[in-house]
């Protein structure tokens, strides 16, 4: 009953009172239990407004309530009113909290079919274009969105250098793609040290030793006590001593490059800024095992226990940590295609003191590179994590193959096989298919893994100019030009193809992917946009050995060469991206 002294402006007045209350309180303090109850009352007396009803969804939301709050968001999107748009823009940010990267996009799309004006709208729908797949597309539109803020918010636009950074991180750009994007952000407001920080490393990643020392320093004068930039400083001055003692080393800087140390330094420090690194995806698995599953595991060693053992620092020692190992013969409750186990410490250092006792008996387990055994089938094969933390399946007198990434992202697959969370963006293709051309219609090189027109090159070596390899060779790239010499100068043509003869015999072919543009199907599963780590540790996987590599001090190019298929493959890298690649007979 209706007080007689109060009017229905009264009770009006009152519930915008309510209303505004409520939303001062969730500007300054989200989570506070006063907005319910103020944006409820609110909804009864006014139960068709949207505003109400989009604070409470906003409410549960920074509450961690997402169901609620995505329920309340479609709620307002339903009634598709002047709240429509605000109601899609959250329902974006819930999806992207959520690592549903698919929908996230959805609703990024959505939004701007409502509104074009604003750059944050962009600069989202860039995000998650990235997350969901479309990289390329993505990071064009994130650097798009900052063009639109610079034109029409200027003084926003340190805010949208620094999502920018952020989204490509997120998203995970290689270092060349983020380190000019995180230089602006820095540039424009150096008070995210955490993003200065990445850049070092990026920066160490793009070998560009120099810039990371500098840029260490300047943040130790800030913090003199971080240790992750001291250790910047001091991972740049060791890369920046072997440059220059290079030559005269038993340690030469391809060595160094060759094991992808400092590229697995910067992917580990992003994986765990992001949560994706592999102690987050052990947690993350540790919740969702099957019973069945747990039952076969050994409780994780201590530090105590591994205290002077010289387990694998790369992966063997988180691995063991968590669980360590898993009772011999119970690799099939994985349910994967092979019954690989976890090994524990003692089985990893006692078959590491075998091969090290007698290394002529294990020709699988070469001294000189980088390996560490984290799983066996009981039967002689293992999967290893090799050199930029790849994961491969070594089998005895076979090349390695591909099985991961890392072994995170082994780890991660099987939590979201299990039903778990997996909040990985969708990973980069290596590269696409020609259209039209199914993949069982690749051909393949004998002895390799490797497919796609890198194996019609690979054919047409030691050929004559009218065979049929030849021929399909000249078919694949009809521009190509023919030099009777490998020491006849190079004649770019449209195809940005050459072949060289030797005796009427093709001794080389090299592809300029600047030019080439067919270039996507040189190497069919290749990266061609140019990640050194991917495409190294790809070739490696493949059965490639690594042969040579060294760098033209004057241009910075970067020459890497593969033993392959009894040939020779080589790469040439610029400005850190792949710029050519090439086969020949072995020398």
């Amino acid at each position: 009953m209706r007080d007689s002294g109060r009017t229905a402006a009264d009770d009006r007045e009152a519930v915008e009172r309510d209303l505004d209350l409520a939303w001062e309180l969730f500007g300054a303090q989200p989570t506070h239990p006063r907005i319910a109850e103020l944006a409820l009352r609110v909804l009864a007396a006014q139960p068709e407004r949207s505003t109400p009803l989009l604070l409470l969804a906003s409410h549960r939301e920074f509450c961690g309530d997402v169901e609620e709050a995505r329920r309340l968001f479609l709620q307002v999107a339903g009634r598709r009113d002047g709240q429509f748009i605000n109601a899609a823009r959250g329902l974006r940010r819930v999806a992207s909290g959520e690592h549903e990267h698919a929908e996230a996009l959805r609703w990024a799309r959505t939004v701007l079919g409502e509104e074009h004006e604003n750059w944050d709208d962009w600069m989202e729908l860039g995000a998650a274009q990235a997350r969901a797949g479309e990289h390329e597309k993505g990071w064009h539109q994130l650097d798009e969105a900052v063009a639109l803020c610079a034109r029409t918010e200027p003084d926003d636009l340190p805010k949208a250098l620094r999502r920018r950074a952020r989204y490509l991180l997120e998203s995970l750009a290689p270092p060349e793609r983020f380190a000019p994007a995180a230089e602006a952000a820095v540039r424009a407001d150096a008070t995210d040290p955490g993003i200065a920080m990445l850049l070092g490393w990026a920066y160490l990643a793009q070998y560009r030793y120099d810039d990371a020392e500098e840029l260490g320093l300047r943040l130790l004068r800030e913090d003199p006590t971080d240790d992750l930039l001291q250790s910047l400083v001091r991972t740049a001055r060791t890369m920046q001593g072997i440059v220059e003692k290079a030559r005269g080393q038993d340690i030469s800087l391809a060595d160094i490059q060759g094991t992808g140390a400092i590229e697995m330094a910067w992917q580990q420090l992003r994986d765990q800024r992001l949560g994706i690194d592999l102690p987050s995806a052990l947690a993350a698995l540790d919740a969702v095992l099957p019973a069945g599953l747990r039952d076969t595991l050994r409780p994780g060693a201590s530090p105590a226990d591994l205290a002077g053992n010289k387990v694998g620092s790369m992966v063997a020692k988180n691995l063991v940590s968590w669980h360590d190992g898993q009772q011999p013969g119970s690799g099939a409750v994985w349910e994967l295609a092979e019954p690989f186990r976890l090994m524990s410490a003692a089985e990893i250092l006692a078959m590491d003191a075998e091969i090290e006792a007698d290394q002529a008996a294990h020709p699988d387990w070469p001294a000189n590179e980088m390996w560490e055994q984290v799983m066996t089938d009981d039967a002689g094969s293992y999967l290893v994590a090799v050199a930029f933390g790849a994961l491969v399946k070594r089998r005895p007198g076979q090349p390695d193959e591909p099985v991961a990434a890392s072994v995170a992202d082994w780890v991660w697959d099987r939590v979201a096989g299990f039903g778990g969370l997996d909040p990985r963006p969708t990973p980069r293709k290596a590269a696409d298919l020609p259209a039209g051309l199914p993949a069982d219609d690749l051909p393949s090189i004998p002895g390799t893994s490797l497919s796609g027109v890198i194996a019609t090159m690979y054919a047409a070596l030691g050929a004559p100019e009218d065979a049929a390899a030849y021929a399909e060779l000249r078919g694949l790239f009809p521009g190509l030009s023919v030099r009777r010499s490998e020491f006849e100068p190079v004649i770019l043509r449209p195809d940005g193809v050459n072949v060289a003869l030797l005796d009427g015999l093709v001794e080389r072919v090299t592809v300029d992917l600047a030019i080439c543009q067919d270039a996507g199907r040189v190497i069919s599963g290749l990266d061609l946009t140019g990640v050194r780590p991917t495409v190294d540790a790809y070739l490696q996987a493949h059965g490639a050995l690594p042969h040579n590599s060294w760098v033209n001090r004057a241009s910075g190019a970067v020459f890497v060469t593969f033993d392959l298929a009894d040939h020779r493959l080589g790469v040439q890298w610029e400005d850190g991206k792949l710029a050519q690649i090439y086969v020949s007979a072995a020398d």
